[in-house]
């Protein structure tokens, strides 16, 4: 199973709509900097059977913690749980367009 990082807006690049095209079930999506706008994002509704984690740090950073933290799908996760993560999945691919 893989997991997909997602570090972009979806309001300003293609990363999230790849990342979509490419995502299978049992797969993961972890979103990081930029990519924490993808909680306000419609398209995050068609991973529904999908593990959806979200870097804490960023999203605080951004303004979407409160969001995130209301959203049951998400789980927020620091920096020790990402790299726990890289070490659960195989193969890793990061997107950024």
């Amino acid at each position: 199973m893989t997991l997909h990082i997602v570090s972009k807006s979806p309001y300003t690049s293609s990363a999230l709509k790849e990342c979509l095209g490419a995502f299978a079930s049992g797969d993961a999506l972890l979103l990081i900097e930029d990519g924490t706008y993808v909680l306000r994002h419609p398209a995050l509704e068609t991973l529904q059977s999908a593990e959806i984690y979200c870097l804490e740090a960023d999203a605080a950073a951004r303004g979407q913690q409160q969001l995130a933290a209301t959203m049951d799908r998400v789980e927020m996760i620091n920096d020790a749980r990402w790299v726990q993560l890289c070490t659960e999945h195989q193969p890793i691919v990061s997107w950024f367009r």
